[in-house]
């Protein structure tokens, strides 16, 4: 995986406004299920982009809700809107339905309860422009929490590696799979048809983006990270994220199945298996102990025994999911104690919103926070 070089794309953006060349589409996906009631904030944002170049391809995986009547309503402050549906078969297989009807040489996927800053395709652009043989665009993002329309917790999301160019480092792999986001992710259809489509038959509900960038990356995408905060993610109940086993299973189908190859590298096997012991103990305290204790004997057959995960193993017979989930509700209690309320009505119009959702945060400068004050 790492050292793989690949070809360069010579590809551009076709407004003028961004790189000046004519030989570059950008495919705007949105996949949604029964999500109706936020993919309008996420539809606006996409309304209020600067550089209004682009198609929009919006997948309803099968929704039950409004969801049309929400995409048919803004049809026509787009210039380029297809609305795809098809019956419900998870994430994995929306991304693939979108990435292979978008008609763009390059495909930026935004989940449709994530929002995007105004500067998004602008900023893409630029980027290609300075190195338009870029195959792989990520930026950085913010983590918020909204009730009723209304921004109440910010947070930096994690902070991907600054580079630009073939991912050389194992720790590089690891650190862009950890941090990025697919709202933070514009990729080229060259890199798509390399690493392969999301894989439904493993990854079909959770972690196809993960499986899919440790294949692109091993691809050679050339990659670019940007070091700006160009997206919103949205944490609220219906996330499918939130569920903290079903994220520990999918490690462990990428440990024994994407990065089997790669693991011969040992500072990839070191890491992988760091990632997983560290999921043990997220995962822990949001299930039953038989389900945790189920997940962690297949841990460890999994990876062929790990004393950490054995110890962990051992532990749910002696209270340990208990103590765990103890442990956590008083980090959720002292946190809220201290934690800064916010009051950032998502009605704003978007710039009004990245400003200051912005503003609440520390200022990052080349990839460090720079002020004093902590993310919330």
């Amino acid at each position: 995986m790492p050292g793989i070089s690949g070809p360069s794309s010579r590809i551009g953006w076709r407004s003028r406004g961004l790189a000046g060349r004519i030989d570059m589409k950008l495919s705007v996906v949105v996949c949604t299920y029964n999500y109706g009631h936020l993919l309008p904030d996420t539809l606006r944002t996409l309304a209020a982009q600067s550089v209004p170049d682009f198609e929009l391809v919006i997948v309803d995986d099968g929704s039950t809700d409004n969801t049309e009547d929400v995409a048919e309503q803004f049809r026509p402050q787009f210039r380029e809107l297809r609305y795809l549906k098809k019956a419900h078969s998870g994430p994995a297989d929306s991304r693939n339905t979108g990435a292979r009807a978008a008609r763009g040489t390059h495909i930026a996927f935004l989940d449709a309860d994530d929002l995007w800053s105004p500067q998004y395709v602008s900023e893409i652009g630029h980027a290609l422009s300075a190195h338009p043989e870029a195959e792989l665009i990520l930026c950085e993002g913010i983590i918020v929490r909204s009730e009723n329309g209304i921004i109440t917790e910010a947070a930096s999301h994690r902070s991907i590696p600054k580079l630009c160019g073939y991912v050389h480092s194992p720790d590089e792999i690891f650190g862009i799979v950890q941090a990025f986001s697919p709202s933070g992710m514009v990729f080229s259809k060259d890199v798509y048809n390399r690493a392969g489509p999301f894989d439904v038959e493993t990854f079909g509900w959770f972690s196809e983006d993960i499986d899919w960038m440790f294949r692109a990356l091993s691809a050679g995408a050339f990659c670019v990270c940007l070091k700006q905060r160009l997206y919103l993610y949205r944490r609220h109940s219906d996330n499918l994220t939130n569920k903290a086993s079903d994220s520990f299973r999918s490690w462990l189908a990428l440990y024994s199945g994407t990065l089997k190859q790669s693991r011969k590298n040992p500072r990839i096997e070191r890491l992988a298996r760091s990632v997983i012991r560290s999921r043990a103990l997220r995962f822990l305290p949001t299930c039953s102990t038989s389900e945790g204790r189920e997940l962690l004997k297949r841990a460890i057959a999994t990876l062929g025994g790990e004393p950490l995960i054995r110890l962990y193993y051992f532990g749910t017979y002696v209270g340990l999911v208990s103590l765990l989930k103890l442990h956590k509700r008083f980090r959720q209690l002292w946190r809220g104690a201290f934690r800064k309320k916010l009051a950032i009505d998502l009605g704003l119009s978007s710039e009004s919103v990245f400003v200051a959702v912005n503003d609440q945060l520390p200022e990052v400068v080349d990839g460090r926070i720079a002020s004093g004050r902590r993310p919330v």
